[in-house]
């Protein structure tokens, strides 16, 4: 009775998720509006793919209507729910291209952001999204300053920015393994005067203090190691880099 009692359930469950589904499909001689509320319908339940082409099919039933131009928009943030950085941010660059004048330009272009933005990884990996999440957001936050979307652009844009900064930092300790002092070197300037994260600085102090002292720079050592103490006294680089540069074996500039 039970086992039986079971497949009615599912039966009925399967029933109700295919009326649910054929209700948001779209039918001859639906309006634009309806067929706008069908996408929105698959978009709310997760059925991104019914979702993404829902809102084409509108736009090709219906080019110029006002529900077409926020389908467009609404494909892009799709895109990006469902976890495709590329095609969201080329429907987002598909809606700026076509309509510079929008009011809703900034949100496309805050949707480019946040799609890449999405795909950041760890410091070690591929900094690409970062770098492309910062650059959506700079022309977010220049062209549309007053945005309600400026805010948070910037927020996310310290992440990402701290995210590569800390890739720096990762790829210049891989440079010093192999004992090339001046890409370490190079590496840490560029954490210093490219990059806004404070916590990274202790680390590239203490490496390029380390480099500067490798390659025989004693002099451009000890000055490092000075900034580092005066300014970050309390970190733990600190007594790590003294002691690297006390004891550095020169080894030169090439390795």
């Amino acid at each position: 009775m039970a086992r039986l009692l079971r497949s009615v359930i599912l039966i009925l469950l399967a029933g109700a998720l295919l009326s649910g589904c054929a209700s948001m499909g779209v039918s001859e001689g639906d309006s634009a509006e309806a067929i706008l509320d069908k996408a929105d319908q698959a978009r709310k339940s997760e059925l991104y793919s019914q979702a993404i082409e829902t809102y084409q099919r509108l736009e090709s039933l219906y080019p110029y209507s006002r529900e077409a131009l926020q389908a467009q928009l609404m494909t892009a943030y799709t895109y990006y729910l469902k976890g495709d950085a590329l095609p969201a941010v080329n429907a987002a660059d598909r809606f700026i291209r076509l309509h510079p004048r929008n009011p809703h330009v900034d949100y496309a272009r805050y949707l480019k952001g946040i799609a890449h933005y999405a795909n950041i990884g760890e410091p070690d990996r591929d900094t690409k999204h970062a770098k492309k999440a910062i650059e959506a957001f700079s022309q977010l936050i220049r062209q549309h300053p007053e945005s309600g979307y400026a805010s948070d652009a910037v927020r996310r844009m310290r992440r990402a920015d701290s995210v590569l900064a800390r890739h720096q930092i990762h790829v210049a300790r891989y440079y010093m393994d192999r004992q090339a002092y001046v890409a370490v070197v190079n590496r840490c300037h560029r954490v210093l005067t490219d990059h806004g994260d404070p916590s990274a600085f202790a680390p590239a102090l203490g490496l390029m203090a380390e480099g500067y002292a490798r390659m025989g720079l004693d002099e451009l050592a000890q000055e490092t190691l000075v900034i580092l103490a005066r300014n970050y006294p309390d970190s733990p680089e600190l007594a790590t880099a003294r002691s690297a540069v006390e004891n550095a074996p020169v080894v030169g500039p090439e390795g």
